[in-house]
């Protein structure tokens, strides 16, 4: 680890006030540093704050495709709507 980079503790300390505050992206930033914390404690935190923040990939995709549903339902009325 850098000299700059903050200890693995600090970095925990870091992870929960990014993420009390809403900041998902440096919470698991300075979670991952907090993965090399010698004390079991502090690492099982910091997979904790990793796992809660993950991407929700299925959501993700459900939208897509609700998304998709969307837009071509648009597209029909669009045609349909055209001159007689």
């Amino acid at each position: 680890m850098k000299a700059s980079d903050p200890e693995p503790a600090e970095a925990l300390r870091r992870a929960q006030q990014a993420l009390t505050t809403g900041d998902v992206v440096t919470a698991r930033r300075m979670a991952r540093k907090a993965l090399d914390s010698p004390r079991e404690k502090d690492t099982a935190e910091a997979r904790d704050i990793l796992s809660r923040t993950d991407v929700a990939w299925p959501l993700l995709a459900y939208g897509a495709v609700a998304a998709l549903c969307f837009l071509l339902l648009v597209l029909v009325a669009v045609l349909r709507s055209g001159p007689a």
